[in-house]
């Protein structure tokens, strides 16, 4: 009797949940690249499983590969358009890629099907907080944590919205909700130390900024945070604590400066700089730290190139919109000056060095880089008059000295062809003093 051959027969379906099982069991474990393996086997026998396509996606996501994981949950949302645990994943992804218009876009529409998940009413919350939209993101947090009391993720980003909008006291009430959930959530406590900060309460703010570098010591946002409130001066503020800071607030960052801190540094250190320079129009100028380009605005008139550069991602996607750069590069400032070898006739430094102490390393590398004359090097800082030479004050930033620009100036053969005292921006309803500074080649 023949045997029949089985070796090219397609898998049964008791196989492929198998597969699948196992795929699943993998990927809780942490074996992503097993799971992968399995998971695109059964794929390669059912293509159009839902399931497994958003399971790949997720797989991916955490895999660190975005562009993958938005493949296979677009498919499967294709597939399936009114799956909202399909959307929740997908809007995860966008979220990471910072596309956050498309985050909100798929959150609504898994809202339409499923209107009170609370897990897509915090994400589409947080979406719009990205996006600037705050009255429509607090209004979904809210709903999200009246239908889960219990949502910490959910009372954590809505304790930062009401910090961001000022509201001090009901961040941390939020907060604290928050934290009594998940004691030991890094997050959570940061966030709590931060909105304690702003309402007042220094000691126990530190006090939570060490407990966050007890659960996470290489938190380096809370290792800065603790050294401005209990007096310690680091060099510089880490990377990531200013990549925190303007990724949160890049949507909202013009609004917040112009509209509630009076900010006008850019425009202010153009007259400056223009009453120096007269008319002649710069041929290359660098705007170190751009942010969302507003000093671009400002200065565009003034220099025939533009080049900015900055660390935030979020920050230099609000900048292209402006269209005033010719060209954008995401990039710690002293790495950019110190590595390359372009020469520029004018670079700006507007509201950067709050953000640095030690100020030496970036006039050295400005030196490098500054055309001969004439040419200029024009910025603000946050003036300090209890100091040497610089200080780390409670609120993250650093303020120097006048005394200490003047000495470096000199240090480095530049001649301070301006010099003016000038507020810079409100804190809590007082002006801070500050001063802006021209600098020239003799």
């Amino acid at each position: 009797m023949k045997r029949e051959d089985t070796a090219n027969s397609p898998p049964s379906i008791s196989d492929l949940q198998s597969l699948f099982s196992e795929a699943f069991a993998r990927h809780r474990a942490g074996d992503l690249a097993a799971a992968a393996e399995l998971y695109l086997r059964v794929l390669a026998e059912v293509p159009d499983n839902v399931n497994l396509l958003c399971n790949l996606g997720i797989l991916y996501r955490d895999m660190g590969e975005p562009a993958e994981a938005l493949v296979h949950l677009q498919r499967a949302a294709a597939l399936d358009p009114a799956n909202p645990m399909v959307d929740l994943n997908l809007g995860a992804v966008y979220e990471e890629r910072n596309d956050f218009e498309g985050a909100a876009a798929v959150y609504r529409r898994a809202l339409t099907t499923a209107p009170d998940e609370p897990r897509l009413l915090n994400n589409l919350g947080k979406a719009l907080y990205r996006l600037g939209e705050t009255e429509a993101a607090l209004e979904h947090l809210q709903r999200a944590v009246r239908l889960a009391p219990e949502y910490p993720l959910a009372r954590n980003n809505l304790g930062v919205l009401l910090g961001g909008l000022g509201r001090a006291g009901e961040a941390v009430d939020c907060l604290r909700l928050a934290l009594a959930a998940e004691p030991d959530n890094p997050t959570t406590l940061y966030n709590l130390a931060g909105a304690l900060n702003a309402a007042g309460s220094t000691a126990e703010a530190a006090t939570h900024y060490r407990r966050v570098l007890l659960v996470a010591p290489n938190h380096a946002p809370a290792r800065h945070m603790l050294a401005a409130l209990t007096g310690d001066t680091p060099e510089r503020a880490p990377a990531d604590y200013v990549v925190d800071t303007f990724d949160r607030y890049a949507a909202r960052f013009d609004a917040q400066l112009t509209e509630q801190l009076g900010y006008q540094v850019p425009e202010m250190l153009r007259e400056v700089v223009a009453a120096v320079a007269g008319p002649a129009q710069y041929r290359h100028g660098l705007d170190l730290g751009c942010g969302t380009g507003l000093s671009g605005l400002a200065f565009r008139p003034l220099a025939a190139t533009l080049t900015g550069v900055d660390l935030s991602a979020g920050m230099l996607a609000q900048a292209r919109t402006k269209e005033v750069y010719d060209q954008l590069h995401q990039d710690d400032i002293l790495s950019y000056l110190e590595r390359g070898d372009e020469r520029f006739d004018l670079i700006l430094a507007t509201d950067v060095f709050i953000y640095l102490g030690d100020l030496a390393p970036v006039f050295a590398a400005v030196r490098k880089r500054v055309t001969p004359p004439p040419a200029h090097f024009a910025f603000s800082i946050e003036r300090a008059t209890d100091c040497g030479d610089y200080e780390l004050r409670p609120s993250g930033r650093y303020a120097q000295s006048v005394g200490y620009i003047l000495g470096l100036a000199q240090s480095f053969d530049f001649a301070v062809t301006a010099n003016e005292e000038r507020p810079i921006r409100k804190e809590q309803g007082e002006w801070l003093d500050g001063n802006l500074f021209v600098l020239s080649i003799p």
